[in-house]
């Protein structure tokens, strides 16, 4: 049956256009709201709203918005950016269903659908034996076709996104991005990181050789960026540099004393907030520099499979240290914290009684979320985005209550 999709802001790509455009083939009634400059400069469906209000009034706007055109869906890109949270409330008001994209749980070639919320929000069961009851419905999960993307795409995607919203600025006088820096500095952040990128390459290599070397017990803990919604809403650390000085202290209080700490950097990071060094001086100030290591970049791989254990906030890479049978455990909200994957008591504990994952759990839940949260493609490339227009459009037509 057709229905009515109101589709919100979506990321800094053509996505939402071809994924709306493929909609309306299809039969379906669907408008799309733009918020600023860049989701103009993307938009090719010729049936689009502009929304240039405040945002303490669009709650009443998504109200009168859902009732004039008779919404029965909602699609949207991140749910807890603050132009998408009030479309919640209005939606379980009205019996509207929502869709929610992100970045894929597995990566690469892959993105996230899911009804309801995403990540901390995930409708995702934690209960470990109703994965392993699903298992014999559930397909056994394939490798994605590769879709071509790379981080050049994805790049000149944002600056044109960007310079849109400055030259539309006047067209959208209130918008406030969920971005906290603007894109001159961020940008000016990454080319210095890209101008020290080798460099970073052979510190991390060399500390990959020593480790493995001298056979040294280490644990990983990979950073994630601090303006993920992961961390500002998700977890309950008020920034990357909390979650950085929390591990360190119980790692120098509770660890084996011959185990070793390394801390990735994540590979986007502008350098801005300067963790190396924060946590440089916390392991001289806590008296474990000699077994500490930071690192800006690295084979992930190969750190995960010889980790004595792995400690993320809620990183999709912990769903690569399952992969890898590594003792996982996750400080803040995350669709594989649960018995039999992750550890469930304390971080104080875990360096000393961490227990690695049950695989066969790991597998069900792996195929399962595969299954019915994955679409193959990405947000960015020509054909990443037709492959993931084509799986969207196929799921959410399946969508019910």
């Amino acid at each position: 049956m057709p229905r009515s999709f109101l589709v919100l802001q979506g990321t800094a790509s053509p996505f939402f256009s071809h994924l709306s455009r493929a909609l309306t083939s299809r039969g379906h009634d669907v408008r799309k709201v733009n918020f600023c400059g860049g989701d103009v400069l993307y938009d090719h469906t010729h049936r689009s709203l502009d929304y240039s209000g405040r945002i303490e009034d669009l709650t009443d706007w998504y109200v009168a918005r859902a009732r004039t055109d008779s919404v029965t869906d909602v699609v949207m890109f991140g749910d807890c950016r603050d132009i998408h949270r009030s479309m919640h409330a209005v939606a379980d008001n009205n019996g509207i269903r929502v869709h929610v994209f992100e970045e894929g749980y597995v990566r690469p070639y892959w993105l996230t659908l899911e009804r309801h919320g995403v990540n901390g929000r995930s409708l995702l069961p934690k209960d470990p034996a109703w994965y392993l009851e699903q298992r014999a419905a559930t397909p056994f999960s394939q490798p994605g076709l590769p879709t071509g993307y790379n981080l050049y795409e994805r790049a000149f995607h944002d600056i044109r996104y960007r310079g849109a919203n400055v030259f539309y600025a006047g067209r959208f006088p209130h918008y406030r991005s969920h971005r906290p820096r603007n894109g001159v500095v961020e940008y000016s952040g990454l080319a210095w990181r890209m101008l020290r990128q080798r460099e970073y390459e052979r510190q991390a290599d060399g500390v990959t050789r020593d480790l493995l070397a001298a056979a040294r017990p280490y644990y990983l803990f990979p950073l994630q960026l601090n303006s993920d919604t992961q961390i500002t809403v998700h977890s309950p650390f008020d920034g990357v540099r909390d979650a950085i000085e929390r591990v360190l202290r119980s790692f120098a209080l509770h660890a084996p004393s011959d185990s070793w700490l390394v801390v990735k950097n994540h590979p986007l990071d502008t350098g801005l907030i300067g963790y190396r060094r924060h946590a440089l001086d916390l392991a001289r100030e806590l008296g474990v520099a000699d077994r500490f290591c930071f690192v800006d970049a690295g084979h992930l791989p190969t750190l995960l499979e010889h980790a004595r254990g792995v400690v993320v906030v809620n990183s999709t890479v912990g769903l690569s240290a399952l992969h890898h049978g590594r003792p996982l455990i996750a400080l803040g909200e995350a669709i594989y914290a649960m018995p039999g994957l992750t550890w469930q008591g304390g971080l104080d504990e875990f360096w000393r009684h961490c227990v690695p994952p049950q695989l066969a759990l790991y597998q069900a839940f792996l195929d399962y979320v595969m299954h019915h949260t994955q679409i193959n493609g990405d947000f960015y490339t020509r054909q990443g985005i037709a492959m993931a227009a084509a799986g969207a459009v196929q799921r959410l037509e399946a969508a019910h209550d």
